[in-house]
Formats: C-alpha cells, structure tokens, sequence
C-alpha cells in the first residue's frame, strides 16, 4: 500500500534502516506488514521510485506499508534540520527509514563542505531511534555523475573514479555510525560495467539523475537490502523490458546477499531488529568477484595486532603478500592485481585471500578471470 504526503515532487530518498540505541522501545510483531519511511528528494522522486519499490514488493506478496517525504532539493543535512521531516518520522514506528544522499558530497566531502553528510547521518539517527529504537536505518549508496567529474576544469575522476570515492567514504560512515547500507551506486558500476558505459543508460539526460533503468536497479538493490532475499524472478519489470528487468534483479541481489558483512546487514531478517555489529575481526568478500583487472579486499580489526593479508592458488601455495605490519584497531582496504610475487599475471582460476591476526585466521575463496 502506497501513501503519499503530497510532497512527492522529489528524489533525494533516505531509506533508512535503523536500530541501536536505547530509547522508546516498540513492540512490533513479524507477521504485521512492514512499515517504509523513504527520505530523500529528486533522485527518489523522478520515476517515483517509491512506487516502483512497493510494486517489487507487491509483486513478490509482501505486505507493506509506505510513506515518504521527498522534496525536490532537499539534502539530508536539509532534512535533519527539518521539523517536518522529524514530525513525520514520529507518526510511526517505522520498521526501515531509507535515507538517500547525493554523490558529489559523499565522494569529495573536503571540497564540497556544504550539506556534510555524516553530521547529517547522526543526527537523522538520533531522531529515528528516539522515536523508536528498533527502527532500521539505510542509508542508500549514492552514485556518480555519469562523467565523473571530468567536466570540473582540472579534474580527471571518472564515473568509476567517483564512484570508488562514494564507495570509501559510505563504509566509513558506516562503520562510525552503524546504519546499513544499500549498495546501490556500486550496483550501477556493475551494470555500467558491463554494458561498456553506454550513453544516458542509467543517468538521464542531465548525466545526473536516474532514467528508468537507473530507477529500477535501485528499487531492486532496495529490496533486497531490506527483505535479504533475492529480487530474481519478481513478475515486475516495470517499463525496461523482462530481459533487462532480470539482469538487474541478478546484479542487485548478488551485490547485497554476497556481501551482508560489508553493508552491515545482518544475515537473517527479524522485523523489528537492528544490526548491532560486534566488535570482531572480519574479512570480507572481495569485490569484484569475479574480477579481472583487480579486485578489492576489506577487513575489520577489534585492536591493535599484528597483520598478514596473503593470497594463496588452489594448490595452497603463497603467491602474493598484500599486508605484513602491525596495524591499529579499525578497518582497512587492500588491492590485488592478479599479480604473483615474481611479478606475473596468475591464471583464470581460484585463488584464497587469507588474513591472519596473532591466532586467528579467516579466508575467502575468489575467482580471477582473463
């Protein structure tokens, strides 16, 4: 069921998933229908992407009740400061309030100062668990401008340049504040991907706002960050075509179930309940995976230790040390190129990412292709 506040002339959407701190508790049953807040503006609210979210949803017999406030415009550092964004986060007690940033902001926080996001983030956080403490916040991953920002004199970044800038910084958010994140701008480096970058593909016209396609992928990365399950063979393809709609439910589901750590999602789906992340080490699966020319690996230390992050072959062999030091608690990246340490390019295959931390251990199984 869709319920608008009149205000739906936007797309800047917050879908926010929340939950962790100790304030009003509500007692929600798992068989009542999920209750939606989306927060945002324009890049909601072009092909309302509400709607197209609550047809996935429909479509797939979930039941489910939506609202949403997004004006076109609207930052969230704009809806944080906003009593009508708070006084509708307390009609209810929203099962998921979905928050939807900009990518300029995200990516370049030290350049552009306006609108800063993270001050925005906790504060929206705040609100939402004051009104009710098992409330999910997501935050919805941004995406470039479909030039990057090769049209800034003196700039060189690329979409996937951009792209991998709002990648970094949401994961620090993250990992600062809590909130999950659905990764939709890194669904739409995937299919861009593949598809060679064609011309206003995802982007409109303005090489900024969503078409479409743009606002169906997002609806799918959406659903399958708040049900953790996968979108595949959902009977709506909205107006993209079935082929289209297919591959998008694909890339959208495995870019969230593949990587629940990563996007701090918990595995198993309770209504009701947050993701109260334990201070663990955690190695997370790489991405891309497959991959070819390189791919990135990420990991979590709960203090300070001594680090080793090698890359093994199927036969067990070390072929490649990425980290040998002693690193501070918090979390980290690392990269690896396909290249062994005598300088040559492996073969397609199955490789083992090991990370070691004092006595313990974790691995991760990925696959490089030529």
């Amino acid at each position: 069921m869709k319920n608008s506040t009149g205000t739906s002339t936007t797309c800047f959407i917050i879908f926010l998933v929340l939950g962790i701190l100790s304030f009003k508790p509500c007692a929600l049953q798992a068989d009542e229908p999920y209750e939606i807040l989306f927060i945002g503006s324009s890049y909601f609210n072009y092909n309302n992407l509400p709607d197209i979210f609550d047809s996935l949803a429909v479509n797939a017999n979930k039941d489910l009740f939506i609202d949403e406030i997004i004006p076109n415009g609207l930052y969230l550092a704009d809806h944080a400061a906003s009593a009508v964004t708070e006084a509708k986060i307390n009609e209810r007690d929203w099962d998921f309030v979905i928050l939807q940033g900009v990518g300029r902001i995200t990516a370049y926080p030290d350049y552009y100062v306006d609108h800063p996001v993270l001050q925005a983030l906790s504060i929206l956080q705040t609100k939402i668990y004051s009104n009710c403490e098992s409330s999910g916040m997501i935050f919805c991953m941004p995406w470039a401008f479909e030039d990057g920002m090769t049209w800034m004199e003196g700039w060189n970044d690329t979409f996937a340049d951009m792209q991998t800038h709002i990648y970094d910084n949401t994961l620090l958010y993250s990992e600062e504040l809590g909130f999950m994140i659905s990764p939709v701008g890194w669904s739409w480096l995937v299919v861009l991907e593949e598809e060679n970058y064609p011309l206003h593909y995802l982007h409109q016209s303005d090489w900024n706002h969503p078409s479409r396609k743009g606002s169906y992928l997002m609806a799918c990365t959406i659903f399958t960050s708040v049900y953790r399950e996968s979108s595949d063979d959902i009977p709506y393809y909205y107006t993209i075509g079935e082929a289209t709609a297919n591959n998008f439910q694909e890339v959208a589901s495995n870019m969230v179930l593949d990587s629940l750590d990563l996007w701090n999602i918990p595995a198993v789906n309770l209504k009701g309940t947050n993701p109260v992340t334990p201070d663990q080490l955690r190695l997370n699966q790489n991405f891309p995976n497959p991959f070819n020319p390189s791919t990135r690996i990420s990991y979590h230390l709960p203090q300070n230790a001594n680090v080793s992050l090698s890359i093994f072959d199927a036969l067990g062999r070390e072929i490649a040390s990425l980290v040998s030091e002693t690193q501070k608690s918090g979390s980290y990246q690392a990269s690896w190129n396909g290249i062994n340490q005598s300088g040559l390019t492996v073969s397609s295959g199955v490789y083992i990412a090991r990370l070691q931390v004092g006595s313990d251990a974790s691995a991760i199984k990925m696959i490089y292709l030529q």
